[in-house]
């Protein structure tokens, strides 16, 4: 290697000629390579700065390149004081600066030079020259050979495959090749070797010895390369080898650029009963595998949302496998290098699927936060987006622990120790930090956790270090801001204690400032709101006691003090020390004095009523204004809500359950209002003041029941599934036996929407919600599994269903509770049957299944998501499809397949789908599309779409079956498009290509003027029906009045559907200030879009308007372009030119009739004209429609005419009787994979006509 000082480059800058330097100067002024090493010229002695000092400050920027820096580096030592060197020098940097700009552009795969021993060993070479070589990687692209088979094998087996194509740098007299570059592609290799030859070879021959052109070239690649890494972007933290595998991901499964891989495995694809080893590629939406083996290529390409069965099998077939299963078809995977990392990706990706088609909300964006927090010994990750989703599932698993709100994120954790000052001991754990929360979990489960919120905290401190207490090395003390109990938490044996407490002070700084974290909880701003004259209710139990009863009353005294020494040694609030002690108190149950403050700590209510202040308020105060069909349901509901309470048989209750229901309809529109949260609320009132209910509402709701309280309940729906699996088993025989009697989805959705309250005496239910506030949702597992096993021998004798469920609708009603009759009392109480004390219950509940976790029931979650939602979208799409089936237009398994088209379509561009659970919709509108789309399917399946005109026609179409006219085409609308272009009988066909080519859907503006070569007897023509048109104003603008001049249309072009949305609305404006039936072109359009779909051939076809010449022109030329793209047939095109002739001869003859033909009462124009009598004046000859022209009587033709004449054609009766076969269409189209901002390359951005 070549050493350059900054003395030998200053002594040859100050001995060269002036001319040099001029010639030198020139070169670089302009040059911008400013990009790695700054050359210091302070070494140089004082007596040679000068001129050349002066000199380097004027040009340091373009001295900072480090790829003239390795240019200089590479010429041989004994030249370097030569005054030859310093042309050289400038032939280097000239070519250098011409070069520059061009090598940061180009995305060229340069690579670390690397030695290759056997150059043509597995490649084939494909160019070279003296000192480069060119070459493909067998096995890759057309090659055929049993070695091409052996290596395309041997490289999809193996874990790391080099990319198919490469650079090598040779000298003639050496053996040993040096690898400078790999591409993915042809396109991109040959760019690199252009520019080897338009750069380097020439510079080459300038050398004497082959050692200093190998190393001229390895420091000028190194160079490149550097210049390349100084102009990426810092926050693209993916591997140059997964950009590589990315790329070629892309390239093998032909997915938008956009759809970004995750992480790629090493496994096999079970085909039959053969093993194809390649590779799984898991992208955010997608499942993919590549496999090459011996020529044979098996691609596979699932996409999440479509996955009913995630799960690990280890059969005889398929050993040690992950099984995916989607509609109609299995998949098994094995062979995993890292199985267990796999599957929980797998899983995590299809959860944010199946999220995501319950609620379109929930789509996946990267969390850019990542990439500048400060953080310390991560792992690095393959990929961004897989340090992403691992952060997701650590921040859930940490939310999940300490019930903290559903936008808290972890931010990192470490081992410490925590002293618990209740018996002075050190115990061993995990801390946890997040944005809002320090939290600690102890190594001993159940031992102790702590959650310290971070508004709470005064100061972090470190504590010196006592080498006589060990326990309490590198330890820290936080202090919260409680002034009445000024508690402070000991942490110690903390590793990286200086990095904690930069990280704390970060987060505490942030938190501190007033302006971080403001938030209304909708993440939208406030609008402006009435204060109306209302206040937060206290707990209901406060303001409509019961009759007190002293032994209940004794009891509830003795639990307090329990609880009230409880909190003097542990703490109170969100801050306490919770120990097993706590899950005692409890079990016994909570009284009823402080269940509001306990539910509210253990929920995690408390945090978000914290963190937003004043926000209940606002949510009423709007919601009080607001018309909903969530409010009318509630209202219906208010009166039917604990009705035997005093509190509900007075204003005062229901005004408060009625606000807090409507608040939460407010802020969660997505769930709204579903029955049972009414009864939920009610008990929650009694025990707590109004806003604090509504905070445990919404906790509740969001937060411990996912799901449950939508339109489908599908949370409710997937913990039947998980009842299910768990009574299978614990009880196999149980569970046989109710599957047998159909009543087991029965009882877990009474049981589990409204907690036990509607099951349950209230007294008694409220114990179970004590203990599911505080252990969660595995509660109402735990409960239920305990309820059927007490009465197990009982319900296997049941002989049906109905005896079943009275049996366990008694035994419910007898869970009594003693100690809290004085809160909520049942009319009978006293009388009732007593079958356990709901203190027992609890007890066996937790004894007998206290190994369901919440983790457990999380994972049991996501497995009966992915088949719930499953079964409620291929359920709402068949009930779609048949809706829309019977029209006859496609038939079942089309549908099937257009709808998966249009389900694809919305998945893959991120859109927000239609409201489905809206119940004033028909299935089928909920499947919507717009024009940019129809234009696709139109080119792609109907036989109408592959000419120049295509676009023109889709346009008008979809204005025709636009019948809202909301600029959508909803499922049966666009089977009716495409049936109607490619599978119904002739006449239908036909009936629409004439009404398409009328007004108001092709209007006098769309239609070019006739070139002179047409005849000048038909531009006059046209030019006569242009001014009638204007004079008359029947067609085009039936929505104008006279005093107004008519509103111009915009051709369809390109745009063409927005420009005709827009016209309706100033034609809707211009009507009477209205737009409705009574609307001219509303009413004409109702009635073409009736004739053509109407398969009655006694249809009055005299209603339908005339054509006239230059319409009909324009019709027959749409008939030439069909037919320009499907037939060469000579015959066709004659039968085409004659039927045409015959058509204008036709209406030839029509003038000489037109007065005599009988005039149609019911046609279009007798209804515009009587609509508009008193504005319109009627210059028609007569009521057909037939325009004045001034003495001479229009050119025209009939709908009869011209169906009569073209079905009298065979050639062309023929095509129009052909029916398409939509399903080949419909998967070529699949195939293609078009660009969705964009037409189709057969259809034309402009339209021709």
């Amino acid at each position: 290697m070549y050493n350059l000082h900054p003395v030998n480059l200053a002594l040859i800058l100050s001995s060269r000629s002036p001319t040099n330097e001029d010639r030198f100067h020139r070169s670089l002024s302009g040059a911008d390579g400013d990009r790695c090493v700054l050359y210091r010229y302070s070494r140089v002695p004082e007596a040679r700065r000068g001129n050349i000092g002066n000199y380097l400050r004027y040009q340091r920027r373009a001295f900072r390149s480090a790829f003239y820096y390795h240019e200089f580096q590479s010429i041989p030592d004994p030249r370097r004081h030569h005054l030859a060197c310093v042309r050289h020098l400038l032939s280097i940097v000239r070519t250098g600066c011409a070069v520059i700009w061009f090598i940061l552009s180009l995305s060229a795969m340069w690579i670390k030079p690397e030695e290759v021993l056997l150059a043509n060993a597995l490649w084939e070479t494909e160019q070279s020259s003296v000192y480069f070589v060119l070459q493909r990687r067998k096995g890759h692209g057309k090659s055929k050979g049993l070695s091409s088979l052996l290596v395309g094998t041997m490289d999809s087996i193996f874990d790391t495959k080099p990319a198919p194509y490469r650079i090598l740098h040779q000298t003639p007299s050496s053996e040993v090749y040096y690898n400078i570059a790999c591409s993915m592609t042809r396109q991109e290799i040959e760019k690199d070797w252009e520019w080897l030859f338009s750069n380097v070879c020439e510079t080459l021959h300038s050398f004497d010895k082959e050692e200093d052109i190998t190393e001229f070239v390895i420091k000028k690649i190194e160079s490149v390369m550097a210049t390349n890494q100084e102009n990426q972007d810092f926050d693209d933290e993916d591997s140059k080898s997964f950009k590589i595998t990315s790329e070629k991901f892309h390239q093998l499964f032909n997915l938008p650029r956009d759809e970004k891989l995750v992480n790629y495995y090493s496994c096999s694809y079970w085909k039959g009963k053969i093993p194809r080893q390649g590779r799984m590629y898991l992208s955010v939406n997608y499942c993919c595998f590549h496999a090459y083996i011996l020529g044979l290529e098996t691609k596979i390409c699932i996409r999440w949302s479509d996955v009913i069965v995630l799960d690990k099998t280890n059969g005889v077939l398929f050993p040690d496998s992950i099984k995916i299963a989607v509609r109609g078809k299995e998949h098994y995977f094995s062979m995993f290098l890292r199985k267990a990392e796999t599957f929980n990706l797998m899983e995590q990706l299809a959860d944010l699927a199946a999220k995501r088609l319950i609620d379109d909300r929930r789509g996946f964006n990267e969390d850019k936060d990542l990439l500048s927090k400060l953080s310390k010994n991560v792992p690095k990750k393959p990929s961004f987006l897989k340090r992403d989703l691992d952060a997701r599932a650590h921040s859930e698993a940490y939310r999940l622990l300490f019930r903290l709100p559903h936008t808290e994120k972890l931010d990192g954790s470490i081992d410490c120790t925590l002293m618990t000052p209740y018996n002075k001991k050190h115990v061993s754990g995990r801390l946890f930090l997040s944005q809002h929360y320090i939290c600690f979990d102890s190594r001993v489960k159940g031992q102790v956790s702590l959650i310290i919120p971070l508004r709470d905290v005064k100061v972090v401190e470190k504590m010196e270090t006592s080498a006589s207490n060990p326990s309490l090395d590198k330890a820290i003390i936080i202090t919260t801001k409680n002034m009445i109990d000024k508690t402070a938490f000991l942490f110690a044996q903390i590793l990286d204690r200086d990095f904690l407490v930069q990280k704390l002070s970060e987060l505490l700084a942030r938190t501190n400032d007033p302006f971080f974290g403001k938030s209304n909880g909708s993440g939208d701003a406030q609008p402006q709101t009435v204060d109306f004259a209302w206040k937060c209710q206290p707990p209901l139990m406060t303001l409509f006691p019961l009759a007190v009863i002293p032994d209940v009353l004794k009891k509830q005294k003795e639990k307090e003090i329990k609880w009230e020494s409880h909190f003097n040694v542990f703490g109170r609030g969100i801050s306490m020390y919770r120990t097993t002690d706590i899950s005692k108190l409890v079990l016994d149950g909570i009284p009823d004095s402080l269940r509001m403050d306990i539910w509210m700590a253990f929920s995690g209510a408390a945090n978000e009523k914290a963190t937003h202040p004043g926000y209940y308020k606002s949510l009423v105060n709007q919601a009080l204004l607001k018309q909903s069909t969530a409010n009318d349901e509630i209202e219906r509901d208010l009166h039917r809500s604990l009705p035997e309470h005093l509190a509900f048989q007075n204003d005062t209750g229901i005004d408060a359950l009625r606000r807090v229901l409507c608040a939460y309809a407010l802020k969660n529109p997505n769930i709204g209002y579903c029955q049972a949260m009414n009864i939920v609320a009610s008990v929650l009132l009694i025990y707590c003041a109004e806003e604090e209910a509504f905070w445990l509402l919404s906790t509740l709701c969001e937060n411990l029941l996912p799901d449950y309280y939508n339109t489908k309940v599908v949370g409710a729906v997937v913990d039947q599934g998980i009842l299910d699996d768990l009574l299978s088993e614990n009880m196999p025989t149980l569970h046989a036996k109710l599957v047998k009697l159909g009543m087991l989805n029965m009882i877990s959705l009474s049981w589990f929407l409204t907690i036990f309250l509607s099951v349950m005496p209230y007294e008694s239910a409220v114990n179970v919600i004590d203990c599911f506030f505080y252990d969660g949702a595995k509660v109402i597992f735990q409960v239920a599994l305990t309820i059927l096993k007490l009465n197990q021998e009982e319900l296997l004798i049941c002989r049906d269903e109905g005896e079943a469920m009275q049996l366990l609708a008694d035994y419910l009603m007898g869970v009594h509770n003693d100690d809290g009759r004085g809160a909520i009392r049942n009319k009978s109480y006293d009388d009732q049957q007593r079958k356990i004390r709901v203190q027992d219950l609890l007890y066996k509940a937790y004894t007998n299944f206290g190994s369901i976790s919440t983790g457990v029931i999380e994972k049991f979650r996501l497995k009966h998501r992915l088949k719930v939602v499953q079964d409620l979208e291929a359920n709402f799409e068949n009930n779609a499809i048949r809706s829309v089936v019977n029209d006859g237009y496609m038939t079942f398994a089309e549908l099937q397949s257009l709808l998966n088209i249009i389900r694809e379509e919305y998945l893959s561009q991120k859109k927000m789908m239609f409201e489905k659970n809206d119940p004033a919709l028909q299935p089928y509108e909920c499947f919507k599309v717009d024009f940019d789309f129809f234009k696709l399917l139109f080119a792609a399946l109907s036989p109408w779409g592959k000419g120049d005109q295509a676009e023109s026609l889709a346009a008008r179409i979809f204005t025709l079956m636009d019948k809202n006219r909301d600029g959508y085409l909803n499922l049966r609308e666009i089977a009716a498009a495409i049936g109607l272009t490619s599978t119904a009988d002739a006449a239908q066909r036909l009936k629409l290509l004439y009404t398409v080519h009328l007004p108001p859907l092709l209007l006098s503006t769309d239609i070019e003027s006739p070139k002179n070569e047409s005849g000048t007897e038909i531009a006059s023509e046209a030019t006569d029906f242009f001014e009638t048109v204007e004079q008359t104003a029947i067609f085009d603008s039936l929505c104008t009045t006279p005093e107004e001049p008519s509103t111009p249309t915009p051709s369809y072009n390109s745009q063409s559907l927005d420009s005709q949305i827009s016209m309706d609305g100033s034609l809707c404006s211009q009507n009477n200030g209205g737009c409705g039936e009574s609307n001219w072109e509303v009413r004409s359009l109702t009635s073409l879009r009736n004739f053509v779909q109407s398969k009655d051939s006694k249809t009055n076809l005299k209603s339908v308007p005339k054509m006239t010449q230059l319409y009909f022109i324009s019709l027959w030329k749409a008939v030439y372009d069909i037919f320009q793209t499907l037939s060469d047939d000579q015959v066709t095109f004659h039968a085409i030119t004659e039927t045409g002739t015959l058509l204008f001869e036709l209406g030839d003859v029509g003038k000489q009739f037109f007065v005599k033909r009988d005039e149609s009462e019911d046609s279009l124009v007798s209804a515009a004209a009587a609509y508009n009598t008193a504005t319109l004046v009627d210059t028609s000859p007569d009521k057909n429609g037939n325009p004045n022209t001034k003495g001479e009587f229009q050119w025209y033709i009939t709908v009869e005419q011209f169906l009569a004449s073209v079905l009298n054609a065979q050639p062309l009766a023929d095509f129009f009787s052909k029916r398409v076969p939509i399903l080949e269409s419909i998967e070529h189209f699949k195939s293609r994979r078009y660009n969705r901002l964009h037409s189709l390359t057969e259809v034309p951005s402009t339209i021709k006509v």
